[in-house]
């Protein structure tokens, strides 16, 4: 039937043949990006609501041996760090401090949340500073996301 066609047939026919074409490449591409945003987003957790939990446990005022009992009773890896230390830490790095120092220690920790099968990895940071009497003044919670 092709053998007779005219030539403006064959000409619809061409044009038809790279439609189909485009719209196979174009349908692969889609495919390929809708695959990659699933694998992307299985890579990163949803938030995780220790952060405010954790806000709500260290109120201001606890004394510092009551937030290490509450620190590792949330498994948190922590360093606690002198008046002098936590002053020093600010001015040399401040990036490194999201509260700045009340005139007793401060706390650095992390609270390790999930890992994901493709790598990523979801932790809660956190900063606790005391007063020169011992009693927490402020602190600070976050949820850090990374791929590693």
């Amino acid at each position: 039937m092709i053998q007779h066609a005219t030539a403006w047939d064959t000409r619809v026919l061409r044009s038809l043949s790279t439609a189909v074409s485009f719209s196979i490449n174009t349908l692969s591409r889609l495919a390929a990006g809708l695959f990659l945003a699933a694998g992307l987003s299985a890579c990163t957790s949803s938030p995780s609501p220790l952060p405010d939990q954790l806000s709500a446990e260290f109120q201001p005022g606890i004394p510092l041996d009551d937030a290490r009992k509450k620190l590792a009773a949330h498994g948190t890896t922590f360093s606690e760090k002198t008046a002098a230390e936590c002053q020093a830490l600010v001015e040399r790095s401040p990036n490194v401090s999201q509260l700045p120092p009340q005139g007793g220690p401060c706390v650095f920790g992390k609270i390790p949340l999930t890992r994901s099968w493709f790598g990523g990895k979801s932790d809660v940071i956190l900063q606790l500073v005391f007063g020169a009497d011992g009693r927490l003044v402020d602190g600070h919670f976050e949820q850090i996301d990374s791929l590693l």
